[in-house]
């Protein structure tokens, strides 16, 4: 074993090769299956069993997908996600945020009640805000329970962010695919109003004006990289209290409706595809951590608090239905608050995923622009933000 991890570290075209093997079979999985399997699941079973026998932790440095690759590609992608909402799918986005933090609310209110009940203070506390919200919830949460020397909290925490995946992927995959076929027979029925059959605002129009007339691959790259840097500045003068991606959505958005910025900003670039993948394989490499070792001693317990957690946004989703039950789906309000397990990239994902298999392309352009801008702002409002900010309150109470 050690002799074959040792050649798969020294070969970069190996390494990468095996990243994209494993994408690629998800995806076989995933359309045999016509979607009820996500590929992201079946990547990230793969990638773990690999981990835990013959590929080393290094796999994504092996490949050369550095966090350096990781960090320019992620605010990238979330600036052009920001230039494929215009101001009126934005607008229409504040049921989003309200069913958003009802979700989180949901969560926190089970996780805190019927989670420490059953599990214990410090392991539901060390849990709840990554069940927000992962990566970030989950490093900071594991400092704080190394730090009050609660080593089981600690492991609490970072396998919370692996467990809530194997629940939040197969649940979010199968509530887009309801939503989307109810969507679907709407459009078909001539009955889908609103922001979704309007795929150009007057905005996204003054955008094909002499601004657009000359283009290339580097100059939009250049304007990305630019509102990249001026997000970093700003999170710094913010002392982090507002995230750099958060900066790159806004003014994503921004750009793209002053003109700066071409709308599909990585599509003209035809760049869109690559940093995709490169920041999926580096992502799902990340579980390189989650070791027989770490992950057999907690598994029970992160298990049944992201069960509670789910069954918290359940009754949340139904909730939120009632109250919007004019605009929003029982289907559409559950992915809505599932994004506190996944945010982005996986939510862009796995509603790619789910249009997939609409073959028409205008009917899939008019469903997506109903349900993408839903599942940014959501995965935004509880990854980036909110998440963050329960961790912060949490930390000291564990």
């Amino acid at each position: 074993m050690e002799a074959v991890k040792t050649y798969i570290s020294s070969t970069q075209y190996l390494a990468f090769a095996i990243i994209l093997a494993a994408m690629v079979a998800g995806e076989l999985v995933s359309k045999k299956t016509k979607g009820w399997i996500p590929s992201a699941l079946v990547m990230m079973i793969l990638l773990i069993a690999g981990f835990w026998t013959v590929l080393p932790a290094t796999l994504a440095d092996n490949a050369g997908l550095s966090s350096g690759i990781y960090k320019i590609t992620v605010v990238l992608l979330i600036i052009h996600l920001g230039t494929l909402i215009n101001r009126k799918q934005m607008a229409a986005q504040w049921r989003t945020v309200i069913i958003s933090l009802l979700g989180i609310l949901g969560i926190c209110i089970i996780s805190l009640s019927i989670g420490v009940l059953i599990f214990g203070k410090a392991n539901a506390v060390a849990a709840t805000p990554v069940l927000t919200g992962a990566a970030i919830a989950a490093s900071i949460m594991s400092e704080a329970a190394k730090a009050a020397n609660n080593p089981q909290a600690q492991l609490v925490a970072l396998m919370t962010m692996v467990v809530q995946g194997l629940v939040g992927f197969p649940v979010t995959a199968y509530c887009l695919r309801k939503e989307i076929k109810r969507l679907d027979k709407l459009y078909t029925s001539g009955n889908l109003h609103g922001e979704a059959i309007v795929q150009k605002t007057s905005s996204a129009a003054s955008n094909t004006t002499a601004k657009e007339k000359f283009w290339s691959v580097n100059t939009i790259l250049l304007k990305l990289s630019v509102i990249a840097l001026i997000s970093y500045f700003l999170q710094i003068l913010t002392h982090g209290w507002v995230s750099q991606y958060v900066w790159c959505l806004i003014f994503g958005f921004a750009a793209n409706e002053f003109g700066f910025l071409e709308s599909d900003a990585l599509g003209k670039a035809k760049s869109d595809g690559m940093l995709m993948t490169f920041l999926l394989g580096y992502l799902f490499c990340s579980f390189s951590f989650a070791t027989p070792k770490l992950l057999l001693p907690v598994i029970g317990i992160t298990l049944g608090l992201t069960v509670i957690a789910t069954l918290g946004l359940t009754i949340i989703a139904f909730v939120a239905h009632k109250i919007f039950k004019t605009s929003e789906s029982f289907w559409s309000c559950y992915a809505i608050v599932l994004n506190a397990f996944l945010g982005f990239p996986l939510n862009v994902m796995l509603v790619n995923e789910a249009l997939s298999e609409i073959k028409d392309t205008e009917k899939s352009k008019a469903i997506s622009s109903i349900i993408m801008p839903k599942m940014l702002v959501a995965g935004f409002v509880c990854v980036t933000i909110v998440s963050v900010l329960v961790a912060g309150i949490l930390k000291n109470f564990i």
